[in-house]
């Protein structure tokens, strides 16, 4: 068995079919995830594509994110096909298997890191206002992009080994996408042991738990100013002056709501990255460690086979869904993808969504 997020073959004498009822229920799940997911990310891909929010460090980690989860789902078709028409594109190629493997890991990975860095990108901006003008720039956001897109690539770049896959030929008619255990034992071991608990905390843990800690440091920031615009005369903290020193009283109200609505659009994001790709994380690392060593267990190994698959579909659900939640969360991203995909300025019925567009191109301040 071949432990990865994507694959998984195993086969079971059980009375119920689970790998026909895999097939269907995954083939459902997928045709939902690609019409929503390739529609939303393009949607997003526009709006953040235009030339004011391009200058917006914030929004370049979104455009990427954008790119990054159209590919990541273009490489999950791979699975579509074997669900909905029976076509085994490993056993054509060991070769593609490896390429698509290997772009479906770094992409997915990048997705993971783009939140991670939105979030951070957030902090900086919350804990320092003035030099995150320096900091926070577009350019300086590729850069670091393009430094985890390398890293991202060297840590994937075990998949191009010979230790996985095997063409067509010496007496064999398909080829397969499935590790060399008798001729690499040593890359087997690493591939079955230690990769999992790697690829856990590069592609999940690491990136959640950076999410998790800037969300809780920008609430409470955003907290202490809330105070100290409140409370001015009982405030003597010169780190919290300096948060904001040219904040004014009549942008008060208008800066709350932004605050407010970015604070939900963050938290949203986070919420469905965790529910989203823990379940299937935690599940792989169980299956290998746990279940395949218990004969009792392996008897049953269709039914963790059906459940692998779902959980493999709630995974990619998350690349379908961000455009969504930006969406349900955030109404000046609302307008902003309005005002993009119309080619106009709308004009708003409430002084809040007028003024938010406005701001919007002024988000450094937010």
């Amino acid at each position: 068995m071949v432990h990865t997020k994507y694959n998984l073959n195993v086969s079971s004498t059980m009375s119920i079919d689970y790998s026909l009822l895999g097939d269907r229920l995954a083939t459902t799940i997928y045709s939902i995830i690609y019409i929503l997911g390739f529609l939303g990310n393009t949607f997003s891909l526009i709006t953040f594509s235009s030339q004011r929010l391009r200058q917006i460090s914030s929004s370049i980690f979104l455009l990427v994110l954008s790119i990054s989860d159209i590919i990541v789902l273009i490489t999950s078709l791979w699975f579509f096909l074997a669900d909905a028409f029976a076509i085994q594109l490993q056993n054509y190629s060991a070769l593609a298997c490896r390429f698509r493997t290997f772009f479906a890991y770094v992409f997915m990975d990048l997705s993971s890191w783009c939140i991670a860095g939105l979030a951070f990108d957030r902090y900086l901006r919350t804990k320092f206002p003035l030099g995150s003008k320096i900091l926070c720039t577009p350019r300086n956001v590729l850069i670091m992009i393009l430094i985890f897109f390398l890293i991202l690539c060297g840590i994937n770049g075990h998949y191009f080994t010979p230790g996985i896959g095997q063409e067509r030929g010496e007496n064999r008619t398909t080829a397969h996408c499935l590790e060399n255990r008798e001729q690499y034992p040593n890359y087997f071991y690493f591939y079955k042991i230690i990769w999992p608990k790697i690829d856990a905390i590069i592609f999940c843990f690491l990136p959640a738990c950076i999410m998790i800690s800037c969300n809780v440091n920008i609430i409470y920031l955003l907290k202490r100013q809330r105070h100290h615009m409140e409370n001015p005369s009982n405030n003597d903290d010169n780190e919290i002056i300096n948060i904001q020193p040219t904040l004014k009283k009549a942008n008060f109200t208008l800066r709350k709501a932004i605050e407010r609505q970015m604070s939900l659009m963050m938290a949203a994001c986070v919420i469905v990255f965790l529910f989203t790709t823990v379940p299937v994380t935690v599940y792989l690392i169980l299956l290998e460690q746990v279940i395949i060593k218990n004969p009792n267990l392996a008897r049953d190994n269709a039914f963790f086979m059906f459940i692998f698959r779902m959980l493999r579909a709630l995974m990619y659900s998350h690349f379908g869904s961000n455009f969504y939640l930006y969406c349900l969360t955030s109404r000046i991203f609302r307008t902003e993808f309005f005002e993009t995909i119309t080619c106009r300025r709308f004009v708003s019925t409430s002084n809040i969504e007028h003024s938010a567009s406005l701001v919007f191109n002024k988000a450094t301040d937010v």
